[in-house]
């Protein structure tokens, strides 16, 4: 599992296409800590890779890996599914603790049989349950659970297109992950919950460092499951596992801050967020978009979905009629209908789609489900 390292920064691409590949510019900003330019000039650069990337549609590694849900060191690489083919850094700037660079790079996709699924899915973010409390005494991190959503709620808007992120202020238990529970999520227009749980705040051994006698190694451990509301079942599941110095006898900031992240401890913890955000979009690229039917009214059909989750004019639905047996009414029969439809009028959340062929749609009740395909125009 890949990822890229999250910065502070803002993109412009330029892109003039070529037979197989195109060139893509893109602008990045990363904080200099304590002087180090070399690595905040890395950052940068893999901030902007990663940005013109998504732009192409590929998926390229950063400098660092995340194997098993463990941090690993510093490796350069380009995953299978994309290839730079040249890389050239236009200009640097200085501006007090701000690095400013500009690259452009020469980017051939190889796209897969994903590629061409743009929709963003609803993705409903609780708040991490905090089950390592005991060690949360050590800097007070009782709240981390919600600083930890904050900071993964940015890098999926920042990196994972194809998630449409929305957050609750609690945890969601696993016993409420369960019908009637999700049968209302996914009628409310929620298709997916990303679980998390903190299992591992503990402090280690001391460092061999005589400069750093107050600093011990802490640990942080992130358990993730992906449940798909309509499946009623997980479909990803990771221990996300990393490591730092912690100053474990001065007084810490507090986590919500910016300086907390800028720690040692809290740059790592980002990093493995950041990874986290590129294995669900990954995981979402592949899913398909699915909306429950929300009225039947003058032969259309109005859905929970609309321009907020990438559905355009002409985009074509497959019907899917819902069985269930008055006994077992949590287990559902999913039956493909032979009739398409299309969709003709949007809004940002609401969409109307009308049979492709004259026929009547009695048949259709609120609560059956469709799936959307991009129109072949």
């Amino acid at each position: 599992m890949n990822y890229y390292l999250r910065c502070f920064a803002m993109l412009n691409l330029t892109v003039s296409a070529a037979l197989n590949a195109a060139w893509y510019e893109a602008t990045g900003q990363a904080v200099i800590n304590n002087g180090d330019i070399a690595t905040a000039r890395q950052h940068a650069i893999d901030d902007a890779v990663k940005r013109a990337a998504l732009a192409a549609g590929a998926r390229i590694s950063s400098t660092q890996q995340v194997v098993n849900g463990v941090l690993l060191n510093e490796q350069t690489a380009v995953s299978s599914s994309g290839e730079i083919k040249q890389f050239r850094l236009l200009s640097e700037q200085q501006s007090g603790d701000m690095l400013t660079l500009t690259v452009q790079l020469d980017i051939e996709p190889q796209l897969s049989q994903c590629s061409t699924n743009h929709y963003r899915k609803a993705l409903l973010l609780p708040t991490p349950q905090l089950l390592a409390r005991q060690d949360a005494v050590y800097g007070q991190l009782f709240d981390f659970g919600h600083d930890i959503a904050v900071q993964l709620e940015r890098h999926f808007r920042d990196y994972s297109p194809a998630a449409l992120v929305s957050s609750l202020p609690y945890s969601i238990e696993n016993n409420q992950l369960q019908y009637p529970q999700t049968e209302q999520l996914f009628v409310n227009g929620q298709q997916f919950v990303l679980q998390s749980r903190i299992t591992d705040l503990s402090l280690g051994q001391s460092t061999n460092s005589f400069w750093q006698a107050a600093q011990k190694q802490r640990f942080f451990a992130l358990d993730v499951s992906l449940f798909d509301v309509f499946e009623q079942r997980v479909i990803y599941q990771q221990e996300y596992r990393t490591n730092a110095s912690w100053p474990y006898k001065q007084q810490t900031p507090p986590s919500h801050s910016q300086a907390f992240w800028q720690l040692s401890y809290g740059t790592k913890i980002d990093q493995l967020l950041h990874a986290v955000a590129d294995d669900i979009q990954h995981q979402l690229q592949c899913q398909p978009l699915l909306s429950s039917i929300t009225q039947v009214k003058d032969n259309q059909l109005q859905l929970s979905l609309g321009k907020m989750h990438g559905l355009k004019a002409g985009d074509r639905l497959t019907l899917l009629q819902l069985q269930r047996h008055p006994a077992t009414p949590h287990v559902k029969r999913v039956i493909q209908h032979p009739a398409s439809f299309t969709v003709t009028d949007l809004t940002e959340q609401n969409a109307w789609a009308k049979p492709m062929q004259q026929q009547l749609i009695g048949y259709i009740q609120q609560g059956d489900v469709v799936s959307v395909h991009h129109s072949k125009r």
